[in-house]
């Protein structure tokens, strides 16, 4: 196990099963409950409930096309492309697990999700955005069990969907409207760890004539995240055994994105809730993205979102950290303008 994963962990994936309080002692020496709880876990990492989409970005005004994008292994994506007039630019947003590029309508600990606000903050500042549903989620193809549409593959949980960002940017690449724009990336938590993953896997697929920036919303180290997550919601660590029963099962492990920063070769911005109880090391006080950001190359920001923080924004909710350019967009259109570009 690398270096990193010292901490205490937890994965931003499980929607969890909620137990009663149970001492640590009691649920250990129950082993069958440790086996039957790694399975449903596993099970929800690799084939999530689906959302829905209750909105589309005609809600809000824009126009928009409803397209297929193959990722880079075969498995079609469902995605918008929201093309502004005359536009400075190309954003390229992905979405957490147990959302959308909609959102999430259930959440997680009682805060939903909605992306459009934010892309149409994005859209009137005169950028084309293109968003899309990652493998297994939404509407496009994948999953396991019965969560599965066409035909099955995992969910990743960002460790197999940097294929859907490769499959993206050669999308884009081959667009007759978007192939001479600069390009930002907007990724966000599984969605930032697949595409740092991407930028290590294949750093060929990234055009840096034409990709300026990246987005980085609360990237994760998730065996840090599984660990707390399973902690707080299940009264049991089970970051090591979910581990080891996804990789025998379907070969691989839990997406790091402290492994891949490393090969970002573009400005960053990074946002995350400062209270997130699911990336905060309880002993140190430290939050796991402080060392993601730490390790980062090029030049970078860090916006911290809370209740406490210079512009005061929801209740210290992870899910929080998802809505917050909804209401507040200056710091993500000063990045934009400062690295993609701005309106004559």
């Amino acid at each position: 196990m690398p270096a990193s994963t010292s901490d205490p962990r937890a994965a931003d994936s499980a929607k969890s099963v909620n137990l009663s309080p149970t001492s640590q002692g009691v649920l250990a020496r129950l082993p069958f409950l440790k086996r039957m709880l790694t399975k449903i876990v596993v099970g929800q990492r690799v084939g999530p409930k689906r959302q829905e989409l209750p909105e589309t970005p005609a809600d809000y005004g824009m126009e928009f096309l409803a397209v297929d994008i193959t990722a880079s292994d075969g498995v079609r994506l469902s995605a918008w492309e929201i093309p502004a007039e005359n536009p400075i630019g190309l954003v390229i947003v992905n979405h957490p697990l147990l959302c959308t590029r909609y959102g999430s309508v259930e959440g997680m600990d009682g805060v939903t999700v909605a992306f459009l606000p934010m892309i149409k903050h994005l859209y009137d500042a005169g950028y084309s955005v293109l968003t899309y549903d990652q493998r297994g989620q939404g509407e496009s193809d994948g999953g396991v069990g019965k969560s599965a549409k066409g035909p099955q593959t995992p969910v990743g949980a960002g460790a197999l969907e940097w294929q859907d960002a490769v499959g993206v940017l050669q999308y884009v690449s081959q667009h007759k409207d978007f192939n001479q724009l600069n390009i930002a990336l907007m990724s966000q938590c599984m969605g930032a760890n697949a595409v740092l993953a991407a930028w290590h896997q294949v750093p060929n697929a990234f055009d840096l004539d034409r990709i300026k920036c990246q987005v980085l919303v609360q990237p994760t180290i998730s065996y840090n995240m599984m660990s707390r997550l399973t902690e707080r919601k299940l009264k049991m660590d089970l970051a090591a055994a979910v581990d080891a029963a996804q990789r025998k099962e379907f070969g691989f492990g839990f997406a790091d994105a402290l492994e891949t920063i490393g090969s970002v070769k573009v400005p960053v911005l990074f946002t995350q809730v400062k209270g997130d109880v699911y990336t905060t090391n309880a002993e140190t006080g430290v939050n796991d993205v402080e060392v993601i950001f730490d390790r980062c190359p090029t030049s970078k920001t860090l916006v911290w979102i809370g209740p406490d923080q210079p512009r005061a924004f929801g209740r210290g909710k992870r899910f929080d950290g998802y809505n917050y350019f909804n209401e507040y967009p200056q710091e993500l259109l000063e990045f934009l303008a400062a690295n993609v570009g701005t309106t004559a």
